[in-house]
């Protein structure tokens, strides 16, 4: 399971009872999740519902476990039986094979086909297993449930400083060269880098670096099979209109080199593990997520959701700023999905197709983001509300909190302070600089919406403002520098999400093609958010944060695979892992490990935490924001 979530604990068993009849028999739905991987009111919502449909007590038995191996082994007892559960892509096809399972009628899943793009309904249905000889595919077998990427977690600054990289800033000061760690961050090839030695710890997990190995081992062959394509540019980039031929013609070539897993492979990924581990620290199982914000490690290869997680906790807790990076050439994209258990009656069948389409519910969907931080494979409206909410600066720049939870259309707020800065400039010894911030706002922006913003009272389109903005946060990161006493404000870029969400919502009043702009096209967002870093000359890469965990571009999706069940070959991945593990952590590993353990032993812990806590403590600051603005000057 490609997570360690972070929300409220549900207990190991939620037994939750409604109805009225003493003496009426319970209907009980069994069902079988990863730890902390769902929204804490979301079971109780169902049986309520669940109660009224059938007229019946419904009772829900909610176990819960650590990882897929564990499940499995639990499950292979017979000691407990289960009517939905919730595994891995690669479980899944092992309880498939196995028999385990039975095929859903994705009829009585509505919210499923209605809200989950094609994209992901057809990634699904390409992981393939047998059943009797039969090939059958995974679409026809789960409910898809949470999926998201493996990249490298990386914090530039404590990188630079370790390893002390120096560049000179162009007036003669040699400052920390973060800007080459960002770059370095778009290979695979950095993990194995000297230059980087003991500064990161990896996955203990087979599949998970075994992928990585993957990667590094074949990666010329990767490189040439994308130039040859005729699908991206020089830079590996994604060619205008070619999504859809690349989906369809590379995807499955960059697919079937990360599944390699015959003798042969796994011997040379084998010793390219081997080197890489001389590199690192050494392994870890969980800890990497709160080390890096703890500052113990600079980089780590983490699961999208973890990153999401370290980000956060890294702006409201600690002030490490930390990016996210999957590298230029692709890599994993994983999911988690649900399955029906083979053998159970009529009653608890229906009740599980109604769990199933009750999860796919974009109210609940979001719920379950808010709350674990993950990405769910539900879209639709709700979905691409909050993703806006969370991400598309136009929010900011039209809006701040004050009482409400929520946005409210008063809520507009006329940042005077910033304002004054691009009419007049501003005395770099003015009191009041400590309290400018970027974030709410440069402009007077009341009346506007999503499709269109008003500037000082002006009617523009959002690529006007665009521009507009861009332009004064040159000339204020100018000043700022100057002043250096401010972070410098990023300009706004676009995102594309329609492989995400196209299809899954309305929009009113505009007729497609919607275009290439934001305002007129809700398929894409604007982000102040992704850098860009030049790596060479004329040749620029991208770096990122949460939006950029949270929904890779479509650029990058064609160059993502999914990876199997190693079948029969599952013994030589095996023998392999058991050999790289074997042999002893480097020193630094040692060291690292020891800190860590003291640092446990002395209470030093990182408090539990979720994307909906982090949420919180966002509608915190824009409140104080938004009081000390309306402070009469």
């Amino acid at each position: 399971m490609k997570h360690k979530l972070f929300g409220l604990l549900l207990p190991l068993s939620v037994l939750a009872l409604t109805g009225c009849g003493a003496k009426e028999e319970a209907v009980v739905l069994r069902v079988y999740n990863c730890e902390d991987y769902i929204a804490d009111n979301v079971v109780d919502d169902f049986i309520a519902l669940e109660s009224e449909k059938l007229g019946k007590t419904v009772k829900v038995v909610y176990d819960t476990y650590d990882t897929n191996e564990t499940m499995l082994s639990s499950l292979k007892t017979g000691k407990t039986t289960y009517d939905l559960i919730c595994a891995s892509d690669y479980t899944l096809q092992k309880m498939v094979n196995s028999k385990m399972c039975q095929p859903i009628n994705m009829d009585h899943v509505p919210n499923y086909t209605d809200y989950c793009p094609p994209f992901l309904l057809n990634k699904m249905a390409s992981i393939t297993t047998k059943v009797d000889d039969q090939v059958v595919n995974m679409g026809d077998y789960s409910v898809g449930y949470m999926w998201g990427t493996l990249g490298i977690l990386y914090n530039p600054t404590k990188v630079a400083k370790d390893k002390n990289l120096l560049v000179d800033d162009g007036e003669g000061n040699m400052v920390y060269d973060e800007d080459s760690v960002k770059g370095d961050m778009a290979s695979w090839a950095s993990l194995w880098d000297k230059k980087y030695a003991n500064e990161m710890s990896v996955k203990d997990s087979m599949r998970d670096t075994y992928s990585v190995g993957i990667m590094m081992q074949f990666d010329e062959e990767i490189r040439k099979i994308l130039a040859d394509s005729g699908y991206f540019t020089e830079d590996f980039n994604l060619l205008d209109g070619k999504f859809e031929d690349a989906m369809a013609n590379y995807n499955p070539l960059i697919t079937d080199i990360f599944n390699r897993c015959d003798q042969d492979t796994v011997k040379k990924v084998e010793q390219t593990l081997l080197a890489l581990k001389e590199n690192v620290f050494g392994f870890e199982v969980d800890s990497g997520k709160d080390d890096i914000v703890k500052g113990l490690v600079g980089m780590n290869l983490a699961w999208s959701g973890d990153a999401v997680y370290s980000m956060d906790r890294g702006d409201y807790e600690s002030g490490q700023t930390i990016y996210y990076s999957v590298p230029e050439t692709g890599g994993n994209i994983w999911f988690d999905g649900w399955v029906m258990m083979a053998g159970i009656d009529d009653i608890h069948r229906t009740m599980a197709e109604d769990f199933l389409n009750f999860l796919c519910d974009p109210e609940v969907a979001s719920s379950n983001m808010d709350s674990i931080g993950y990405t769910s494979y539900i879209a639709g409206d709700v979905v691409h509300e909050l993703i806006r909410d969370w991400y598309d600066p136009r929010s900011y720049a039209m809006y701040v909190y004050h009482e409400a939870d929520w946005w409210e259309d008063d809520d507009f707020l006329y940042d005077e302070e910033y304002n004054k800065i691009f009419q007049t400039g501003f005395d770099i010894d003015n009191d009041k600089i400590e309290d400018f911030d970027p974030e709410y706002g440069i402009l007077d922006m009341t009346g506007s919406t999503y499709e269109a913003p008003v500037i000082d009272g002006v009617a523009h389109t959002w690529d006007e403002y665009y521009q507009i903005y861009n332009e004064k946060v040159a000339a204020m990161n100018e000043l700022l520098d100057e002043a250096d006493q401010l972070e410098e404000v990023e300009p706004w870029g676009v995102r594309n999400l329609t492989y995400m969400f196209e299809g899954t919502i309305e929009y009113d009043g505009i007729a497609e093609p919607y275009g290439d702009m934001p305002e007129t096209n809700p398929y894409l967002c604007y982000t102040d958010e992704i850098e860009e870093i030049e790596v060479e000359e004329n040749k620029l890469v991208e770096c990122g944060r949460q939006f950029y965990a949270q929904y890779p571009d479509h650029t990058m999706i064609p160059k993502l695979a999914v990876m199997s069940d190693y079948g029969p070959n599952n013994e030589f991945v095996l023998a392999m892992w058991q050999n790289v593990k074997s042999n002893n952590l480097p020193l630094a590993g040692v060291v690292v490990f020891a800190i860590i353990l003291v640092a446990g032993a002395a209470g030093i812990i990182a408090m539990v935490a979720t994307k909906h806590y982090y949420h919180r403590f966002k509608i915190k600051r824009r409140k104080e924001q938004a009081a000390k603005l309306q402070q009469p000057k």
